[in-house]
């Protein structure tokens, strides 16, 4: 007699498939996805996936605000803290970038695959317009954290926050990218915290 399966709703199916995505890219590259891979690794019949994805593409996009939901927790934890001068904007973005910093360090092969899914996105048209939409809520959510910083001191700044925010993730994932090559505690260390201390000034 054949087991009955379980019946999953649908959200909850789709949250674990794209848990399962992540820690394939994690595991094997971010190239490596494939949706019968995540059927493999899910333990699930193909057409499992498929009934939760559309596409393959649907599931990188889920897999991409993955890692937008975790910054936007992050970010919500510093909208509680109190901040009412710079130095509070120095600490908090100090907490934010040390916090991403933690994460790099905990889980490489997460980080990397999805630096990879990246550079994937720059030879596909169709992924780079999710890597693109992805990318776009991802700095959207960092603006919109420092200009909530910035208004809540009431300080001057002497730059638009979104031209702020950009220079600051390009100095995160460029510090990131170096660590994930050298492994150098240290140095990544001091990067992160000196682009917190500009980026503060910056803001106030």
């Amino acid at each position: 007699m054949a087991e009955k399966r379980t019946h999953v709703p649908l959200e909850q199916r789709r949250q674990e498939l794209t848990e399962t995505a992540v820690r394939v890219m994690a595991r094997d590259g971010a190239w490596a996805l494939t949706t019968r891979a995540v059927a493999k690794e899910a333990g699930v019949p193909h057409g499992t996936v498929h009934y939760a994805f559309s596409s393959k593409n649907e599931l990188l996009r889920e897999v991409m605000r993955l890692d937008i939901s975790h910054l936007n927790d992050l970010a919500a934890t510093q909208r509680e803290r109190e901040i009412s001068s710079a130095q509070d904007v120095r600490h908090a973005v100090a907490e934010v970038f040390t916090a991403y910093a933690d994460s790099v360090m905990a889980d490489p092969d997460t980080e990397t695959a999805y630096f990879e899914l990246s550079l994937m996105a720059a030879r596909d048209p169709e992924l780079r317009a999710l890597s693109g939409q992805s990318q776009g809520e991802y700095r959207a959510v960092v603006a919109q954290l420092l200009e909530d910083m910035a208004a809540r001191t009431g300080l001057a700044r002497d730059a638009d926050v979104a031209l702020v925010a950009e220079q600051a993730l390009s100095g995160l994932f460029g510090a990131a990218v170096g660590w994930l090559e050298h492994r150098d505690d240290a140095l990544f260390r001091a990067l992160i915290d000196d682009a917190a201390e500009v980026l503060a000034r910056r803001l106030g």
